[in-house]
Order: C-alpha cells, then structure tokens, then sequence
C-alpha cells in the first residue's frame, strides 16, 4: 500500500502509470522501452489501484498494488516504476491572451515522482565494492567525497553512504541504488560536518549500510583527506 497526500493548497489531481527506466553510471535515469543488460520489466507482475486520484489540501489517499507472480515465471529481479505525475489545469485560452503577433505562450511546471518497484524471485545474489574513493570540490565550493560504488551478481543493491572521521558523522547520501543496467555507480558524498577544517591530513572512513529495517554486509573503504 503507498499513500500519496497533497500538502499544496488547491486541489489537485495525479496519474498513476508504469514507466521503465535504465540507470547509467551517474545514477541518471532514462526512459527506455526495451531492457538493457541483465535487466527485466516487473510490470506485468503486478496491478495497482486507483489510476488517477484528485485530492483536496491535506488529504491523503492510499494506492493498492498487487503482485501477481506467473507459474512459469523464470528466477531473476524485475524492476519497473510507478509514476505519479500531476495533471495540469488547462484553461481556455481568450482573444486576450495573446499579444499583439496573435502567439501567447504559457509555461508550466509539471510536478511527479517515481517509486521503483522491484520483484525478486528465486535464489538472488548481490555484492559490492568501495573503490576510487577521492576529495572534490563542488562549483560553489562545498567539499564532498566521489567514491564508486562496484557491483556484481543478479540482485541491484540499494544503501546509505555515510562518511565518519574520528567517530563522528561527516558527511551522509541516503538511498543510493546501483541498478542492474550498471555494473558500477559513481556518486559525490557531500560533507556537511562543521569539524571540515580541522580534518586536513585525517583518514575518512565510507561505509555502505544496508537501508533501515534490510540486513546485509556493509562495505567499507578510506582515504586520508589532503
């Protein structure tokens, strides 16, 4: 069951659909229509209902998804992902609106989301490595730590990154998924801790943890901060 709630201040209306994506190396998503990789579509394994939702200001409202698993279904994940997307207004446009060329043009900001759906039958198995772990340096001059997130096997991983120096907390991404369209992911740990200047010449510890509530190993690696 997911529940989706409108925290704007007008009512509003959203469509539910399946959409298939492939993950590249950056953790970019693109729309794809056929599988890539070691990847398959889950989206006929299961239904969801209601399609479409309109929620006044505040109200939340539950979406049912049910797995339906073929007899003859083979051993392997399966991902697609549940797409809700706000339906805009459209208004009538009037002689008024446009200018003096007779064009009005009007943009607006569509807003949706994505929930990956993930199906995963029979005996699975997936492993990661830390590796490549470096400093960068952001645009606006935030500091952050670039490590590579390797994986092997048929199972996509999905954990917390958590950066600790001298047994303290310095820096967190949260839900990092490496798909299985990639065999590794390259991601930029932000470090938010206020000890920054006093790490000069410190080692950093990165540990990938297993999300909340989910058991598995956590993979560990280090640098030594400049």
């Amino acid at each position: 069951v997911l529940t989706l709630a409108n925290r704007g201040n007008k009512i509003e209306t959203y469509r539910i659909s399946i959409i298939n994506y492939r993950m590249d190396e950056q953790g970019n998503l693109f729309q794809i229509d056929t599988p890539s990789g070691e990847e398959s579509f889950a989206n006929g394994l299961f239904r969801y209902a209601p399609r479409q939702i309109t929620l006044k200001p505040g109200t939340p409202q539950t979406v049912r998804v049910l797995y339906r698993r073929p007899a003859d279904l083979k051993e392997g994940e399966y991902r697609s992902h549940l797409l809700f997307q706000q339906v805009p207004d459209i208004k009538p446009q009037t002689s008024g609106d446009a200018n003096a060329a007779g064009i009005s043009v009007e943009i607006k900001t569509i807003f949706g989301i994505s929930i990956p759906v993930i199906v995963r039958h029979g005996e699975l198995n997936g492993s990661g490595e830390l590796a490549a772990l470096k400093p960068v340096q952001k645009d606006n001059g935030a500091k952050a730590i670039s490590v590579r997130i390797n994986r092997s096997g048929n199972q996509s991983l999905r954990g917390d990154l958590v950066a600790i120096a001298e047994g303290s907390e310095v820096g967190r991404l949260n839900n990092v998924a490496v798909y299985l369209s990639t065999d590794y992911r390259d991601v930029e740990v932000p470090l938010t801790s206020e000890k920054l200047l006093s790490l000069a010449g410190k080692k950093i510890n990165m540990e990938y943890r297993p999300r909340k509530g989910k058991t598995g190993p956590i993979l560990t690696s280090s640098l030594t901060l400049p």
